[in-house]
């Protein structure tokens, strides 16, 4: 992999765009280049852009959120970075992006973007933000940590490391190769084996808690139940014996009870029929007059048509007149709608030739006016160009004037401060001065503020250990507390169980509510056995209901068939008189001439009544022919109806005598279910005589339910409580070693503490001495140039870079001048040439536009006297809109005269229809009103006030109807009732069970019954404690079989804690340490052999953190790395290093390299040493980048990047292939 391009905006003091090209010639030349700066200019931003653009995140901030962004910079809306790389599967361009809201420096940070693209075709490869980090992943074979330990090299770590003690070792090697996870799984497993000792622990106890009962114990259990159980069966049989004899007393005294309510019920009833006679006999008369109803519904509805049809030709007679008058109107008003279009007509013809004038004059006036205000554009255009002009040679002579005096302000300025012009050349020798002295100080600050750091963070551990001891003694007095009350908890748990088990109780418990819903089964029986009487008798009076109502039915029927058999027989009479009728007709010519008091040729008669009235006889005929078969159709229809009612009510009574049988079936099912719960419940006597038995099962076994269940609950409440406490126990002891950890871990942090104290002491001395070499070196460098006091040097290089720069600035200020005086010159003389030629343009001009306004008035005048000014478009689409209007008005009034004449017609042709019809509806009326006179004779109605005054309405019918079908079935329910219980009773008394009082049997009754409780409660106790024995044995042999599965468990951690386990990680980390470090150092001496073949890393195999060199110009020695000079450790160093990023790459082929430390300790024979080394690196076709502020590598170095501080907290880049871009810099 290899960068290829860079380019960011607005990152940390970076502030605005900048692209960096590392393909310049510049650097594939070189192979190194610097990438320079004061300390907190911004040199390792570079670097965190890169990874930014990549990964999303940076070596020294992380991920950057939607809620977290430090390295936007300051007063910045808006950041982005953005790298083109090459990898084995081609070139790629990765862009990631975050703004505020707005894009507004104070507003809310908005979700970051990130995307890869192809960098040749420009294709998005992926653009979500978790898809593109994996798909980075992808190309570059590389995630965020190896890209780090592969492409920016830890050689001041491994510095660090060569330098360090034994002890302090392994942490350093832990934080550059990214070994943390050792420790971890070291301690992972300690923590492991301690819990699964703790869980066997746990089940051993729980082993001793169960207890089983002895054989002899066994023995005597078995033998007491085979007694109580023998006594069971004794009084249950006499109990049984005296509750039958108890029940037959009181069935006798319920059904004597029974057959004298009967009585009473019939008494009753009789009383209600007799009241209700009055209203059956005017029920009789409503039926029949119910049978007759169709006859008079239909003379009713002949009536009502009649009046209806007499008030519509009323109605419509009444609008005769009206609609006359609205004809005569609409032919008028249509009449002078045509003179209205003919007058619009003529008036548009006459002004068309006016309008065709006027727009001729309009089009000459508007080519005119553009003409006119074309020219007044060019004149004004000139008279402001002249106007500018004029101006700019104003502003160009007072700016000449200006620069004139500036210059000799400058020059002035040069002749005071001569000594400054030699500055230049000397600042880069005092800035390295400075830049050795700085580190130094640095140096000596740091090792002060260290020993005072930890000195007081020794105090502090001092107060920590303290604590630590005292915490680690009482967790462990609580946690042995809590085991031993623990423990009496599990023994009064045991003795509360009584040698039982939980188990055991819930299936005794589970037993009993099976027992209690068999016996709620079985009432619920009885209670459904109870139910099936109403219901059969209540579908029996229904039957009963639907037979009658089937006969009436039937005598319906009857009648409509006989009155549509009497209806077909009038239809032939018409058909044979229509028939005459047309025979009649026939001899309409001979009719016409007879002659009264002559005789007819035919019969011979002098009177001739045919002569005059045939047409008419005609005409009735025909329509008493229509009338017939209407009615025949109707009664036809009315016989159809009632032939589907009897139907209807022969299939309802089928149904209900399916739903009887089907009750019958369910009955039958009930009692036998019934049957069978009883036997399995154990009550053994008749089903008749069992309910209260039953009921009197079902109150024992809710009774023993709620006591076991009460118990259960108290022993489950003392199980959870143990179980809770058990839990305390356990975080009781988790509590106890972490605060031995802690203890052990705070003991260790004062052993490092006191060792980092020595070692700052002796840095402190050393660095005191350096820095008072550094400041006289200082001073003898600054002298020259008027410094005589040393105070801040900083400050000092700083002053006298801004004199350097100053003198600089002022020196290209001049020069600058003297060419701005020049170019000024020449301008005023330009400017002038153009003045001359614009003012004679400008007069022609004005001319032109004089004459254009004369002729365009002229025209104006002209266009004022056609159509006085109005525009010929409106004018012309007037007159069009007067004669549309005229002919839209002509056409509606059109069509109202044509509607007006039409509703007339309309209107005379139905009154017409309606003499017709009233005349038709008469004839009817008569022939129906004398057939339903007829039908009140033969029902009995004297006349027809007499059968309305029978009617009744339907509801009323039908409530007296089913006032009379009610009395009716009670009696009959009586009387069936009356006979069973009689019999019943009967059958009853000749059983003869006792001959004992009520009162003396259920005496002794309650007292067997207490008898019978106590023998089955010992019997359960003793089953229950058999069945928990059995059970506890059980769970017994399954917790001895988990005891020695967990013994397994232990024993496979305990093994692997041997080899790896530790409390603070140390074991596994030393051991994994100990392989990745010979590795690495396989990769360090191949990069070491192509810097140089002196020397040779060994690996000390004894001591796996210990590391020793091959020197092999001096025969081979084996030295240590401790005796080595400044350059030698740096060569070994990255070559460790390179070793690390060749390891952390793997098969991925890293081109670009960085180095961000470790050349500011190096003397300058150590330096030239590294450099060398770097620059052996070229051959292996890597770029490496040296990050850096020591002023040495800009001489030894020929390619740099400089940042450069400005003002207000920026920076800025220079170098090759560097760039800033104006679109968000600018």
């Amino acid at each position: 992999m290899k960068i290829l391009t860079l380019r960011f905006a607005n990152l940390n003091s970076l502030q605005g765009e900048w692209q960096i090209d590392f393909t310049r010639p510049e650097y594939v030349a070189d192979g190194v280049f610097a990438i320079t700066g004061p300390t907190g200019s911004g040199k390792s931003t570079i670097l965190d852009a890169i990874c930014l653009a990549l990964y999303g995140e940076t070596p020294r901030l992380g991920k950057i959120t939607v809620s977290s962004n430090e390295i936007m910079s300051r007063h910045a809306g808006e950041c982005f970075a953005e790298v083109t790389f090459a990898a084995a599967s081609g070139t790629f361009r990765c862009t990631w992006s975050q703004h505020r809201s707005r894009k507004k420096p104070g507003g809310a940070l908005q979700a970051q973007k990130h995307e890869i693209a192809d960098a040749a075709t420009g294709a998005i490869i992926q653009s979500r933000v978790q898809e593109t980090r994996l798909e980075v992943e992808a190309r570059t074979g590389m995630d965020f940590d190896r890209f780090t330990r592969s492409m920016l090299l830890a050689q001041g770590d491994f510095a660090k490391f060569l330098q360090a003690d034994a002890d302090q070792r392994a942490p350093v090697l832990e934080q550059i190769t990214g070994t943390e996870i050792y420790s971890l799984i070291s301690m992972k497993v300690h923590e492991r084996k301690r819990a699964e000792l703790e869980r066997l622990q746990r089940l051993e106890i729980e082993v001793g808690g169960i207890r089983l009962l002895g054989a002899e114990e066994l023995a005597a259990l078995e033998a007491e139940r085979s007694e109580a159980l023998e006594q069971e069966a004794k009084m249950s049989a006499s109990l049984e014996s005296d509750s039958a004899a108890l029940r037959w007393l009181e069935e006798i005294a319920r059904l004597e009870e029974a057959v004298a309510a009967n009585s009473r019920e019939a008494e009753a009833l009789n009383t209600e029929r007799e009241a209700f006679a009055a209203d059956a006999r005017r029920l009789e008369r409503a039926q029949t007059a119910a049978l007759i109803e169709v006859a008079y519904a239909e003379v009713r509805l002949m009536r009502e048509e009649l009046q209806r049809n007499a008030g519509e030709l009323a109605g419509k007679e009444v609008q005769h007149p009206e609609s006359e008058r609205a004809v005569r109107e609409a032919g008028e008003a249509f009449e002078a709608a045509e003179r209205g279009v003919a007058s619009a007509q003529q008036a548009l013809q006459d002004g068309r030739p006016l309008i065709a004038h006027a727009r001729q004059l309009d089009e000459q006036i508007a080519g005119k006016s553009g003409e006119v205000e074309r020219l007044q554009h060019d004149a004004e255009t000139l008279e402001e160009r002249q106007a500018q002009l004029r101006s700019e040679r104003a502003e160009v002579s007072t700016a000449l004037g200006s620069i004139r005096i500036a210059l000799q302000n400058l020059q002035a300025w040069q002749n005071q401060h001569q000594t400054d012009a030699s500055l230049a050349g000397a600042l880069s020798g005092i800035r390295h001065a400075l830049d050795e002295l700085r580190p130094a100080a640095e140096r000596e600050v740091a090792a002060a503020s260290g020993i005072t750091d930890t000195q007081h963070n020794l105090e502090v551990l001092q107060g920590e250990l303290v604590l630590a001891e005292a915490d680690a003694r009482a967790s462990q007095s609580a946690f042995d507390d809590a085991r031993m009350a623990l423990g009496k908890m599990k023994e009064s748990f045991a003795l509360q169980l009584d040698g039982a088990s939980l188990s055991s109780l819930r299936g005794e418990l589970d037993r009993l509510r099976e027992r209690h819903r068999q016996l709620e089964a079985i009432v619920a029986l009885y209670a459904e056995g109870k139910q099936f009487v109403p219901k059969i008798d209540k579908i029996w009076v229904e039957i009963q209901q639907t037979e009658r109502r089937q006969e009436e039915l039937s005598l319906k029927f009857d009648h409509a068939r006989q009155l549509l058999e009497h209806a077909e027989r009038d239809l032939v009479s018409q058909e044979e008189l229509a028939r005459l009728a047309d025979r009649v007709r026939s001899l309409e010519e001979e009719r016409e001439r007879l002659v009264d008091g002559q005789p007819c040729p035919l019969c011979g008669s002098p009177s001739h009544p045919w002569a005059d009235g045939a047409s008419e006889l005609l005409e009735r005929s025909q329509e008493a022919l229509h009338e017939a078969r209407r009615i025949v159709q109707e009664r036809s229809k009315a016989l159809k109806e009632l032939e589907l009612a009897l139907a209807k009510t022969g299939t309802e009574i089928d149904e209900r005598r399916k739903s009887l049988q089907e009750l019958a079936e369910l009955r039958e099912s009930s009692g036998r279910k019934c049957l069978a719960l009883l036997k399995e419940v154990g009550v053994n006597v008749p089903a008749r005589e069992a309910e209260p038995v039953v009921e009197e099962a079902l109150q024992q076994t809710a009774s023993q339910r709620d006591a076991l269940a009460g118990r259960i609950e108290q022993l489950e409440t003392l199980e959870q409580r143990i179980r809770d406490h058990e839990a305390d126990v356990a975080q009781l002891n988790e509590t106890a070693h972490t605060a031995q950890r802690r203890l052990e871990q705070v003991t260790e942090r004062q052993r490092s503490l006191l060792l980092d104290l020595a070692r700052l002491k002796k840095e402190l001395g050393l660095a005191q001495q350096n820095v008072a070499e550094r400041q006289r070196s200082f001073s003898r460098l600054v002298e020259p140039f008027g410094v005589r006091e040393i105070d801040d040097p900083a400050e000092i290089v700083s002053a006298l870079a801004l004199r350097s720069t100053e003198w600089a600035s002022n020196e290209k200020r001049i020069r600058t001048l003297e060419q701005e005086e020049l170019a000024g010159q020449s301008r005023l003389k330009n400017l002038d040439d153009q003045l001359a030629t614009i003012s004679a343009d400008f007069l022609e001009k004005d001319r032109d536009v004089k004459a254009a306004v004369t002729s365009l008035e002229a025209l104006k005048s002209k266009r004022a006297g056609v159509l006085q000014g109005h525009d010929p478009d409106v004018e012309e689409e007037r007159l069009e809109r007067t004669l549309q209007a005229a002919r839209t008005k002509l056409d509606e009034l059109t069509e109202k005269r044509n509607a007006a004449r039409e509703a007339l017609s309309v209107l005379e042709t139905a009154i017409a229809g309606l003499h017709q019809a009233l005349q038709e509806r008469r004839l009817v009326l008569e022939r129906r009103e004398e057939a339903f006179t007829l039908e009140l004779k033969q029902k009995g109605f004297i006349g027809e006030a007499v059968f309305l005054e029978a009617r009744l309405p339907i509801g009323e019918r039908q409530k007296l109807e089913q006032k009379a079908d009610s009395l009716n079935k009670r009696a009959h329910e009586l009387e069936a009732r009356r006979k069973e219980r009689q019999t019943k009773l009967h059958e009853v008394r000749e059983r003869q069970l006792t001959s004992e009082s009520n009162e003396k049997l259920s005496e002794r009754i309650a007292r067997r019954q207490e008898q019978l409780r106590e023998v089955r409660g010992r019997i359960g106790a003793i089953a229950n404690q058999l069945r928990e024995n059995e059970q506890a044995a059980g769970e017994h042999r399954i917790k001895l079989h988990a005891v020695e599965a967990q013994k397994s468990e232990y024993r496979r951690w305990e093994l692997l804690h041997d080899l790896i386990g530790s409390v603070d990680g140390k074991k596994f980390r030393n051991f994994a340490q100990g392989i990745t470090f010979e590795l690495m150092i396989s990769h360090a001496n191949r990069q070491l052999r192509q810097m140089t073949d002196r020397y040779q890393l060994l690996h000390d195999p004894n001591n796996p953190l210990e590391l020793s060199v091959i020197d092999q110009w001096q025969a081979g020695e084996v030295r240590s790395t401790r005796n080595l000079s400044g350059g030698e450790s740096f060569i070994v160093s990255l070559a460790l290093a390179l070793g690390l990023s060749q390891m952390s790459s793997r098969n991925v082929r890293v081109d670009s390299l960085f180095l961000d430390e470790g050349f500011g300790t190096l003397d300058e024979e150590a330096l030239e040493t590294a450099l060398d080394t770097l620059a052996g690196l070229q051959q292996s076709g890597k770029l490496i980048g040296v990050i850096s502020h020591v002023a040495a590598l800009r001489e030894r170095i020929s390619t740099h990047i400089r940042v450069a501080p400005k003002t207000g907290g920026r920076s800025s880049i220079e170098g090759p292939g560097v760039a800033a871009m104006p679109s968000i810099q600018g």
